[in-house]
């Protein structure tokens, strides 16, 4: 059961990164197509404040991952390392 529980925790590591990967992404696109909306006559609010929610969702997603490697270190991998050293 425990291993299975590390790779759980090990698998939601992972699909936190690829999110944060496309949210890093979608932040930079929209971003960028606010700043070409720049050059016409109103440039568009909605794109600046979606881009702010992706790098929102890329922080919390960054943040996520954080607290899955933390969980995965101090409760699978350091207990193992400190029965080696005993």
């Amino acid at each position: 059961m425990e291993w299975l529980f590390e790779r759980t925790i090990e698998l939601a590591a992972w699909v936190a990164f690829i999110l944060g990967v496309v949210f890093l992404c979608d932040a930079g696109y929209l971003l960028f197509q606010w700043v070409q909306s720049l050059g016409g006559d109103a440039p568009s609010r909605e794109l600046l404040g979606q881009a702010g929610y992706a790098a929102a969702c890329f922080v919390a997603s960054a943040l996520a991952l954080g607290a899955l490697a933390c969980i995965d270190r101090y409760v699978f991998d350091l207990p193992e390392e400190s029965v080696n050293k005993s």
